[in-house]
């Protein structure tokens, strides 16, 4: 199975693509699917980046694509040139994509909805079997592909993975069933929220000595 095929596999048809020149140079492309990973949600994924090697900061190499997933239609440009973007970014700089780290969002893209970051973490709304694809010889593919998903986070959402880490957002996220695509969705956590931790946290340190 090659990664179009893992793609469609997990994905259904693929109901759009888009070739930029300057992608497009480098054998990338962009491809849209329509009821992914749920109905009404659309996903955008890149496609050939898998081709060109990526570097952790520890050295290690990595093969990636890059994707989004929402439920507002609308957002579909703003969509595509986020995908562009960070396609991009990752081919030019040959910087791969941690999971755990987030970038600050773009100004002007989806700026409506009030997102001030996107979180870099494992397409975890699919099947799990889409989250690692071993590559096809045949097709000139590296030996592991990783698809990264890349979800819109607010404000107080990187306040809280800056007080209490990756480990502990993650678990939140995973708690959630498919209110991650929605662009009009409350934060998961709020400025109140983290407070309130902070203070149970401290008294427990007390407590403790």
């Amino acid at each position: 199975m090659n990664y179009i095929e893992h793609l469609e596999a997990h994905c259904g048809e693929i109901t759009g693509h888009l070739e930029i020149e300057e992608l497009q140079e480098q054998a990338i492309q962009l491809l849209q699917f329509q009821n992914a990973p749920c109905a009404n949600a659309i996903t955008m994924t890149s496609l050939g980046l898998l081709r060109h090697p990526l570097q952790f900061e520890n050295g290690a190499i990595v093969h990636q694509e890059v994707m989004l997933s929402v439920m507002q239609q609308d957002a579909e440009s703003d969509l595509i040139e986020l995908v562009y973007r960070l396609t991009l970014e990752a081919w030019k700089t040959g910087h791969a994509y941690d999971l755990g780290e987030y970038l600050p969002m773009p100004d002007g893209l989806l700026s409506k909805y009030g997102f001030a970051a996107l979180y870099v973490t494992t397409p975890f709304y699919f099947e799990e079997s889409f989250q690692v694809h071993k590559g096809d010889a045949a097709f000139g593919e590296p030996e592991t592909v990783l698809p990264v998903w890349f979800v819109p986070i607010f404000a107080s959402e990187v306040a809280y993975i800056e007080q209490y880490g990756t480990e502990e957002f993650n678990e939140m996220l995973h708690e959630t069933e498919m209110q991650l695509l929605n662009l009009k969705r409350h934060p998961l956590v709020g400025e109140e929220a983290i407070e309130a931790l902070n203070a149970k946290r401290q008294l427990l340190v007390l407590e403790c000595e």
